[in-house]
């Protein structure tokens, strides 16, 4: 049996020792767990920034699509066209809200869009209709 050089010429002392010694040499290095962590708040908040960013994109990418197919009729690619007496979007004052409820009931010559589009799309096109400023 193998002894500890410590405990064979120190006894008890010595192996508490040699087991301190040990159990410093095997502990963690919390600095460095702590530096390896692999998210912290600031690059979990560039992420969620990230993804709403590609959400945001990508919703005012379909509400143009939805646009091109329903809109560009009367109000032309760029909100202005004015055909069948459509107004001139990029002149405006109507808020989101505003210009949901048009899409979706319709006014004047301009059809209502509630059973052709979903709530979700309506949302979009309109996202989209707020940038032909």
């Amino acid at each position: 049996m193998k002894y500890c050089f410590l405990s064979s010429h120190f006894g008890w002392l010595g192996s508490l020792a040699a087991s301190a010694l040990l159990l410093s040499c095997s502990s963690v290095d919390t600095k460095r767990t702590e530096s390896a962590a692999p998210t912290t708040e600031s690059s979990m908040g560039a992420a969620q920034s990230a993804i709403m960013n590609t959400l945001e994109n990508d919703a005012l990418a379909a509400g143009k699509a939805l646009y091109q197919q329903n809109c560009t009729v009367c109000h032309g690619n760029n909100g202005k066209l004015g055909a069948n007496g459509a107004h001139d979007l990029t002149k405006s004052n109507l808020t989101i809200t505003g210009r949901v409820y048009i899409v979706k009931n319709g006014l004047g010559k301009m059809p209502a869009f509630k059973a052709t589009l979903t709530d979700e799309e309506i949302e979009q096109v309109v996202t989209y209709s707020m940038t032909l400023r």
